[in-house]
């Protein structure tokens, strides 16, 4: 999947109209678009299989236009994560899995984003939902609510190795805890900060200098991070990431 010691930084997603002509050349089709994202990144995290799962077509596709070294981690369906709150959606859960296996050694982390009501109220359910996920895959768990901020939720996702899902954003105030050999990190911002995507509008040099010298030292000994940039999170999410992988530079 992804060589220890280095940090791969993205965007959530690369389907946005407010990109062309500031980030894609005009005239760029939708088909086209991760081509050219993928000669500017080398990883992105697939926001759409949040709403539904794939075609394995679709998923093919993602494979044959990015290059040998590019990851892909996307989000479990809503169906799994909101609708079902990880009861009885092993079904849904596995189908996704499978699917999302057409990609191969390109494929990254598979992350359950949780809902903002989910607490640890709800730990067994979490608990026997990693229980039926098959195994040889890397998966990652965002919460977005205060509870889960515990020893007892690290010692769960470390027995499983998975990682906590890091976060810049609304939920939860900029901590650090890691329970696997992957860290994952998104910055989200918030939401409805911003109504076009085509500019920087919010300097977040502040915020994201808390970060680097984290990911630094994580890298030094030898760890893995995945990190994504919402658009959210300063207005046009291409040139922040620009920017963090410049501040995270030898």
């Amino acid at each position: 999947m992804t060589q220890p010691g280095r940090a791969l930084i993205g965007t959530s997603g690369w389907s946005y109209d407010d990109w062309d002509g500031v980030f894609y050349p005009r005239g760029v089709s939708g088909t086209e678009r991760l081509t050219h994202y993928a000669t500017r990144f080398k990883t992105v995290e697939i926001d759409s299989t949040f709403y539904a799962i794939p075609s394995r077509s679709t998923v093919q596709g993602w494979y044959s236009r990015t290059p040998d070294d590019f990851i892909f981690s996307a989000k479990f369906p809503r169906s799994v994560t909101h609708e079902a709150r990880l009861v009885h959606a092993g079904e849904d859960a596995m189908r996704f899995v499978e699917t999302m296996s057409e990609l191969g050694e390109k494929l990254g982390v598979l992350v359950l984003q949780l809902p903002p009501s989910f607490s640890i109220e709800e730990f067994d359910a979490l608990a026997r939902f990693f229980e039926g996920l098959p195994d040889g895959y890397a998966y990652a768990v965002e919460v977005r609510h205060r509870s889960w901020l515990v020893d007892e939720f690290a010692d769960l996702l470390k027995r499983w190795r998975v990682s906590v899902v890091l976060t810049d954003g609304e939920y939860l105030e900029r901590f650090w805890r890691v329970t696997s050999q992957i860290c994952y990190i998104r910055w989200l911002g918030h939401w409805k900060a911003f109504e076009h995507f085509d500019r920087v509008q919010a300097d977040r040099s502040e915020e994201l200098s808390w970060w680097v010298p984290r990911i630094q030292h994580f890298v030094e000994r030898g760890g893995t991070v995945l990190g994504y940039v919402n658009n959210h999170f300063s207005g046009h999410s291409p040139a922040t990431a620009d920017q963090l992988v410049e501040m995270l530079a030898p």
